[in-house]
């Protein structure tokens, strides 16, 4: 096919940047580009969602999986409305995601009676304008290439974020203009922090050496999985505890020096914050703060990473500000290589005997502590296993069981209930093995973002596995029509508690404090009355399900046979667990 329309240029835009898969819910509004998709000779794989809050989830789990860019298109103003929810998840988790929506013809005079009317908006990029890193609504050809460079060059550079161009439907029509064409493919290339160096190194550098107990706080570090390795030979050189906040796979659970929330931090002089998004949170979760949320026994706090350069003015997801003695703004992978480089300097400051007789007593009094924790973690699982309902804490341990011997990936882990006992049961020791939850934006991230997180692994022998909460499921349950429709090899678990467990929990506490009924909170939380049967859903869209889990003993033997089915047909299966 020839390039002769713009919409066939945009295509070759996307050949050029090498996406591969572009997902949407058809619109008449990008009905150019789409004709173009179709014919062209050389074209991204067209994933066809049925609702624009799953194919933004899509690409967003496809990026946290592979960090390769799924394009979204979204239908004029009715799409983007439908997508916004999941392009502000993507905010909240702080991923880049190429969003094309639909618009038009602005040009009135070319409008179709009523439905042209009311698909067309000025300004249509304020519906997510407070969540996107940067939009526009190009009108014309020329300015729609440059547009589209800009957002690919903005959505890759730190901190990364999602993205939003508006199409003309006109404009997508026309015949390509002369001296239109494309920029070279560099010009997306993204602007480049530097390292830490300088006299901020050598501060960094005196302080760790003086430290009696320093702290590393990890949380959105391993979204680049080449960094883990060098961050736990780092911690490793110098005895670091770590704490790790768990928006990726930052470091590995398994480790000794990974100690989480335990006594003995409350004691930290120095910690250092990598790519912290909720810092207050972080430093309370160990350590008592002043009402500033500094730590109250006066340890320095040193902030590295990405996040202060991109804020919301909408929504307040930069959380407390914290006056920090030090922060940073440079490339992570690249700051802990030059940390690491001067902490095994066999001539460098840290090469002392002082230092390694202190660096030693640490690690020997967090690997104690390490080993405590985890022992006493298993042994509230094995406790909960002989109760009447399935636990979670049991539950999440029995599916290991059933996968450990394969190469398996957590997409999602759907609610902070079943993520919690994941982190403290399963080992997560693989850079990009664990995917983190959705940053906390909102329910309906969990089945479309697996899908596409599978996508991304799909023929490569991956187990991927979304253990997936009832609740968030319901958001957007015909995820499973395009999970069926592609052969997705997705290992979808439903941890079916049959209600929305946080709000009956809040409902509770209300309740509680104001000495009424607490055994009305399930009403309007939960499904007791009307329950669902995921099993005959998944078969529904043609997703091969198993026989309802109701009992601990028949958890492992169960997701066996599904992981079976999955190797051997390549496709996806579903096991529901009825849990308490």
């Amino acid at each position: 096919m020839t390039t002769s329309y713009f919409s066939d240029l945009l295509v070759e835009f996307l050949n050029q940047q090498g996406i591969d898969k572009v997902a949407f819910n058809p619109g008449a509004s990008f009905r150019g580009v789409h004709d173009s998709l179709v014919h062209a000779s050389e074209a991204p794989d067209i994933v066809m969602a049925c609702h624009e809050e799953i194919a933004v989830a899509l690409a967003h789990g496809y990026h946290k999986a592979s960090g390769r860019h799924m394009a979204v298109f979204v239908h004029a103003n009715v799409g983007l409305l439908h997508a916004s929810m999941a392009i502000f998840n993507a905010w909240c988790d702080r991923v880049p995601l190429f969003v094309l929506g639909g618009n038009g013809p602005v040009d009135a005079g070319k409008r179709r009676p009523w439905i042209d009317w009311i698909h067309t908006s000025q300004n249509i990029e304020s519906v997510v304008k407070d969540y996107v890193k940067w939009c526009d609504q190009p009108i014309g050809q020329r300015a729609t290439v440059e547009s589209l460079y800009r957002a690919f060059k903005l959505m890759n550079t730190p901190l990364q974020a999602p993205v939003f161009v508006a199409l003309d439907f006109d404009v997508q029509e026309q015949e390509l203009a002369d001296g239109v064409g494309l920029l070279p493919a560099a010009a997306t290339e993204p602007t480049r922090l530097p390292a830490l160096g300088g006299s901020e190194l050598d501060h960094l550098v005196g302080r760790l050496r003086e430290a009696r107990l320093p702290v590393l706080i990890v949380d959105f570090s391993g979204r680049d999985p080449e960094t883990v390795a060098p961050l736990v030979a780092l911690a490793d050189a110098l005895g670091l505890a770590v704490v790790d906040r768990g928006n990726r796979m930052n470091f590995p659970n398994t480790h000794q020096l990974n100690v989480g929330n335990t006594g003995l931090l409350d004691t930290a002089d120095l910690v250092i914050a990598l790519e912290v998004q909720d810092l207050v949170g972080a430093l309370g979760s160990f350590l008592p703060l002043t009402d500033e949320g500094l730590p109250a026994n006066g340890a320095e706090v040193v902030t590295l990473g990405f996040n202060e350069l991109l804020t919301s003015k909408w929504a307040a997801d930069y959380q407390q500000f914290v006056p920090v003695s030090l922060a940073v703004a440079a490339d992570t992978g690249q700051s802990v290589s030059a940390l690491r480089e001067v902490a095994e300097d066999p001539e460098g400051p840290f090469a002392t005997a002082e230092f390694t007789e202190r660096r030693e007593e640490r690690v020997k009094a967090l690997s104690a502590l390490h080993t405590e924790a985890r022992a006493e973690w298993a042994r509230e699982a094995d406790e909960a296993r002989d109760r009447e309902h399935i636990q979670v804490s049991t539950a999440v341990r029995e599916i290991h069981r059933a996968v450990r011997d394969e190469e398996w990936v957590l997409t999602n882990t759907g609610s902070l209930t079943i993520d919690g006992w994941v982190k403290k049961l399963w080992p997560l020791e693989r850079p990009g093995s664990y995917l983190g939850l959705n940053g906390g934006g909102g329910l309906g991230y969990g089945l479309g973002a697996s899908v596409g997180a599978a996508l991304a692994h799909q023929g490569d022998g991956t187990l991927c596995v979304d253990l997936q909460a009832d609740g968030d499921f319901l958001y957007t349950p015909s995820a499973l029509w395009t999970l069926a429709a592609y052969d997705v090899p997705l290992l979808v678990i439903v941890m079916n508690n049959r209600l929305y467990l946080n709000s009956t929990q809040h409902a509770e506490r209300i309740a509680d404090n104001r000495d009424r009924d607490t055994g009305r909170a399930h009403i309007a939380t939960s499904f007791y009355d009307q329950p669902v049967d995921f099993v005959t859903l998944a078969e529904s869209y043609g997703v091969h399900a198993l026989p309802r889990v109701e009992r601990i003993e028949a958890v492992e033997p169960t997701v066996r046979e599904a992981v079976a089915h999955i190797k051997k047909h390549g496709k996806p299966v579903l096991v529901e667990i009825l849990m308490d």
